[in-house]
């Protein structure tokens, strides 16, 4: 075991005159109003500033600047049938960029250059439900005759799975998912307001660079600020493996604060906590306790309740949920209906009964990912306490769950 003398030496060798880690901090503490609002890593909100400095219709001066520059850049890519020639001279007056048009994440429409470019875009999630199957064949129904273009937009550009393992002469080229990282996205980006500074104005290239550096600082794997932490890693890493070690425990300090908070309120609620863990916190209402009906649920929670309110407590996300444990799927299709009924914010559809497993029939976001950033407990905690006033409150939800539980069974 070591010294404390050898731990504040190795410590020491960190912090004092350490030019990587004072560049580092200079780095990251820099404003970035993307930060500022949680924009980080949440798809929708890329996606739309995407699609908003696609548009030449839009206000940021760049007319079609973007739009061409990034088509050219995907002309250069193998199997694509764009011509760089044709597309800077082209004419895009009549290009309509959309959101979410049948579900695909950007859609570019250009009637008089016959050109439909669609953009699926994925940061921490993936492909599902064979999604880029159907809408390549959803394109391909819709736009019979224009040229097609498939972009997947990922961190790295990873290729989409329709084109792992193909013959490339099995497919049309317009008709492939081209991949696309965001690497190539913020460098076009760049290449616009560093030449064009004057034109664009400051307010629109503050705002261009604020993305690049965002992008490049939480999505990209590879950006300067990556290789400066490995690199201050790799000199230091026991004193960071220290550091790590007696890091702050989030996640068990909230789980002891929702845990705290059920207390707090058991009696002028109403409510009882049920069996809890780092993860799991859970309770229900007090009079559920004398209903003998909910109380038939083995192997899940001591008090043996079929339903339970269950904060989910993830290392960067915290949930209430509304869960049917194990149990009669007849009597648990009947509880589901009580719920459904109420027409309730948070209600899962399209939930599928099993008597061998639970079910998480509502869902209630509290906090998430960007939320962490800063691991500021007390902005967590009042967070959550700001949650718990406003549903708990006698017209809200869970209030309304608890007392058409109660009134179902008694019937």
């Amino acid at each position: 075991m070591q010294s404390d003398n050898k731990t504040q030496d190795i410590l020491g060798e960190l912090i004092i005159d350490n030019q990587d880690l004072d560049l580092l901090e200079s780095m990251i503490s820099a404003f970035n109003i993307f930060e500022a609002t949680k924009f980080i890593r949440q798809e929708n909100k890329h996606s739309d500033f995407i699609a908003f400095l696609l548009d030449p219709s839009k206000n940021h001066r760049i007319n079609d600047l973007f739009l061409k520059k990034l088509l050219i850049c995907v002309s250069l890519k193998e199997n694509s049938s764009l011509s760089p020639v044709d597309i800077d001279i082209a004419c895009f007056d009549d290009v309509k960029i959309l959101r979410e048009w049948k579900n695909i994440d950007i859609l570019i429409h250009s009637p008089i250059n016959r050109l439909v470019c669609a953009i699926e875009n994925k940061i921490d999630s993936s492909e599902h439900s064979n999604q880029l199957v159907r809408y390549r064949k959803t394109i391909c129904q819709d736009f019979p005759e224009y040229r097609k273009i498939l972009l997947y937009l990922t961190k790295e550009g990873d290729l989409a799975s329709t084109e792992i393992g193909k013959d490339k002469n099995l497919i049309c080229c317009t008709e492939r998912w081209l991949s696309i990282s965001y690497g190539e996205v913020v460098d076009t980006i760049e290449s616009i307001y560093c030449k064009y500074r004057s034109i664009i104005g400051d307010d629109v290239y503050t705002l261009m660079n604020h993305y690049v550096s965002l992008v490049r600082k939480h999505i990209m794997s590879e950006s300067e600020i990556a290789v400066l932490c490995q690199k201050i890693y790799k000199q230091h890493r026991q004193a960071l493996d220290l550091i790590y070690e007696h890091r702050p425990d989030i996640q068990l300090n909230i789980s002891k604060f929702l845990e705290e908070i059920i207390d707090e309120h058991t009696i002028k609620l109403g409510i009882k906590k049920d069996d809890c863990d780092k993860k799991f916190i859970r309770f229900y209402p007090s009079k559920w306790e004398d209903l003998s009906c909910l109380k038939v649920c083995d192997g899940w929670t001591s008090s043996k309740q079929i339903l339970l309110f269950e904060f989910v407590n993830q290392p960067r996300c915290l949930e209430l949920h509304l869960v049917i444990g194990f149990g009669d799927t007849a009597f648990k299709e009947s509880i589901l209906k009580v719920i459904k009924d109420l027409n309730i914010d948070g209600f899962a559809n399209n939930v599928s009964l099993s008597e061998k497993y639970c079910t998480h029939i509502c869902r209630w976001r509290i906090v998430d990912r960007a939320d962490y950033m800063n691991e500021n407990l007390e902005n967590l905690q009042e967070k959550i306490r700001d949650f718990w006033n406003v549903y708990t409150k006698q017209d809200n939800d869970i209030h309304k769950i608890c007392e058409a539980i109660e009134l179902s069974v008694k019937r």
